[in-house]
């Protein structure tokens, strides 16, 4: 049967190949038969229009004879619009009875040339042939390929008395021919029947006239059959091409479009790609389900083996439960009388391997710090018994606790390897490690809640190690281990929680010590800005408003470092509090620029107190003191580690002329004496008459001693 099936999807695909096949060449052809009628309906139509230009031309020529036409450049001049009114005519041409050139739109005066020799001008010689199509020629004042389409001129009594011509610009049918969306290798041209000669053609002769010949008998053949439109075959150059033919109007000119015989391939080989990927798809499935079926029988022959041992098996069932009572008992017994996490896994998961028979078992705890929901192996502790650590370490652990955690039950995989979801392929580095562990189940431990805790996982290198009867029995002690898993814990969280609590009471003792620290810390800081208040002012109310504005700026900074626990305060913050109020509604008088920067509490506070100083200075007598002041601040953190410093600079623009102050003031003291000694930074201070500009170069680790009198 599984021979039969691949031999008949062989068969179909072979002949939907044909039919796609037969079917793209009957497209390609009615492609070119319709292209062929659409440009030939579009020739026509030129040569309609070209027949009646010439009979315009000839019609105003009727009152003049050649030697006043030669001179005339008002009709050189007529001719030329009517050239440039049609895109595809070349140019315009007068020719007298004896051939000569006499006027023509290519250049005045008219160069000398003669076409008596040319079938053009011949065939209105010896009669009227209507608008005649000349076979392709290189102009002779020209010098480039064309095609002369003529009317016969008419003198006294229908004598002949010369032509008018044109001559097409064979660049207009390559590019109007081009824009058809033909197959590669198409080829386009226009034909005279009479002699197979082309006048036309697409793509264009690589040197002058030396078009590509069409098959000629086969070309008559198919007009002999039928004269208007036809679809023929011939060889070229050794290659067979299907052509298209279709008449151009009522003259004997045919458009005729021939494209290789084998143009179908390339989209026939896409679709057969498709096609022989669903047939390929049929083999696989037809050859699997053979497979599945042989397995199958395979299957019935063993289940006949196993009926014959069932009795002996059930003989040894029936001592490995009573062995396995035993081991409940004894371990139920160890369970309620253990307290201790440890001692109760190690009790459980011994237990287990004796009730199982594996090889190597462990308990995995969940230790519930998964942040993204994903329960993987490294999430969970680790006890093994039976083998060691490295018995498991080649499993795939995180999908195996995975799925159990998912499914919510015991899960048991026969034989790992051949697993979809777990087995080794053969270029894997740990295959055979994998292989040492065929069998594998694992079962889950819940609380009363239903929250599993973690999970038993057991491995064998036989394959089909793990029975039902194992795992119901695991499952029970399972059920056992989680109440005194549960009882475990419990005893150890309060014991925990005992211990939480003097942690607790110790902090809060350090925290209370590290109060009375700050307090201190800020009562001598406030004594500091007192005094040297005092000694930089002259007046009460001098002295009330800088000392007010400085225990602001100080309160701001405690403000920060309160809410951070005492423990940082942002830079940012700092400076926005302190330069807020005076920038303007589009905020462009102040500029804050640089990264996220957490000042230490010792730090945080001079550096404060420095930046109060430095807008209240900016607001008396700075940038902040006009309207059109701007007041800059740009920081940036260099260095890794205990190195790493603050870089900042201030700088004022659109202010009053600065000068060296006289005296020094609580702002120059504060940056000089307490930031250099105090913080261990360097200061520089640089009183450009274009604005002030002040750079403090900080480190961000604070100094052993930051206490020191203002």
């Amino acid at each position: 049967m599984g021979l039969f099936g691949v031999l008949f999807i062989l068969i179909t695909f072979g002949y939907i190949a044909w039919e796609q096949r037969n079917r793209l060449i009957e497209r390609n052809q009615q492609e070119i038969a319709s292209n062929a009628y659409f440009l030939a309906d579009h020739t026509a139509r030129l040569f309609n229009v070209t027949d009646l230009i010439l009979k315009q031309v000839a019609a105003s020529l009727t009152t003049r004879n050649w030697d006043e036409i030669e001179a005339s450049r008002e009709q050189w001049q007529d001719l030329a619009r009517i050239k440039q009114s049609l895109p595809y005519f070349d140019n315009l041409w007068l020719n007298d009875p004896t051939g000569r050139l006499r006027l023509t739109t290519s250049a005045f005066p008219t160069p000398p040339s003669n076409v008596a020799d040319r079938d053009a001008f011949k065939a209105q010689v010896r009669e009227d042939r209507g608008l005649f199509i000349g076979e392709p020629i290189v102009g002779r004042v020209t010098n480039a390929p064309t095609f002369m389409i003529s009317r016969r001129l008419n003198g006294p009594n229908n004598a002949f008395d010369g032509i008018v011509s044109a001559t097409v610009s064979l660049s207009y049918f390559e590019s109007y021919w081009g824009k058809l969306r033909l197959p590669k290798g198409t080829r386009v041209s226009l034909v005279r029947a009479a002699d197979g000669k082309l006048i036309a053609q697409l793509p264009p002769p690589v040197a002058g006239v030396s078009f590509i010949p069409i098959d000629k008998a086969a070309f008559d053949a198919a007009i002999a059959t039928n004269a208007l439109t036809g679809i023929y075959a011939f060889q070229s150059n050794g290659q067979e091409r299907d052509a298209a033919y279709y008449r151009v109007g009522d003259r004997p000119i045919y458009i005729n479009i021939s494209i290789p015989h084998d143009a179908y391939w390339g989209p026939w080989t896409v679709q057969m790609r498709l096609y022989g990927a669903f047939a390929l798809i049929a083999l696989l499935a037809l050859t699997a389900l053979t497979s599945l079926a042989a397995q199958q029988f395979r299957e019935q022959a063993a289940n006949e083996a196993f009926l014959q041992k069932e009795v002996a098996l059930r003989t040894s069932e029936l001592q490995a439960e009573t062995a396995a009572l035993e081991v409940l008992n004894r371990t139920g017994r160890a369970l309620a009388a253990e307290l201790d996490v440890d001692r109760l896994i190690e009790n459980v998961v011994e237990a287990a391997v004796l009730l199982t028979g594996a090889q190597a078992g462990a308990y995995f705890s969940n230790r519930g710090d998964a942040s993204d929901g994903e329960q993987r192996a490294e999430d969970y502790g680790l006890y093994t018994s039976g083998g060691s650590r490295t018995a498991f370490a080649k499993l795939p652990s995180d999908r195996i606790c995975k799925a159990v955690f998912e499914q919510g039950r015991a899960v048991r995989f026969n034989d790992i390897a051949e697993d979809p979801d777990f087995g080794a392929s053969s270029d894997d580095a740990h295959a055979h490690d994998r292989a040492r562990a065929r069998s594998v189940m694992a079962i889950p431990v819940s609380s009363r809640n239903g929250q599993i805790q973690g999970l038993l996982l057991f491995a064998h290198e036989r394959a089909g190690a793990f029975t039902e009867r194992a795992e119901r029995l695991v499952t029970g002690l399972a059920t056992q281990a989680a109440v005194a898993l549960e009882n475990g814990r419990l005893y150890s969280e309060a014991q925990h929680e005992i211990e939480e609590r003097k942690q607790a009471q110790n902090q809060q003792s350090f925290l209370i010590r590290e109060l009375h620290h700050r307090v201190k810390n800020t009562l001598a800081t406030v004594q500091a800005v007192v005094g040297a208040t005092a000694r930089s002012t002259s007046s009460i109310d001098e002295f009330y408003k800088a000392f007010v504005g400085r225990i602001v700026s100080l309160a701001n900074t405690h403000s920060l470092l309160t809410e951070a626990l005492w423990q940082t305060a942002p830079l940012r913050e700092i400076l926005e509090k302190e330069l807020k109020p005076y920038n303007d509604a589009r905020g462009e008088r102040i500029t804050l620029e640089g990264p996220a920067v957490e000042l230490p509490s010792e730090i945080a506070v001079p550096i404060g107190m420095a930046v109060h100083e430095l807008t209240t200075n900016a607001a008396k007598y700075g940038a902040l003191s006009v309207r059109n002041g701007k007041v800059a601040v740009i920081w940036s953190v260099h260095g890794e580690g205990d190195e790493k410093r603050l870089l900042m600079t201030w700088e004022e623009r659109g202010g009053p002329a600065v000068s060296q102050p006289e005296r020094q003031g609580f702002g120059s003291r504060l940056l000089h004496r307490v930031l250099t000694t105090q913080l261990n930074a360097k200061v520089q201070v640089d009183y450009d008459p274009a604005g002030l500009h002040v750079a403090i170069d900080a480190p961000l680790k604070p100094t052993a001693n930051l206490s020191p009198p203002i």
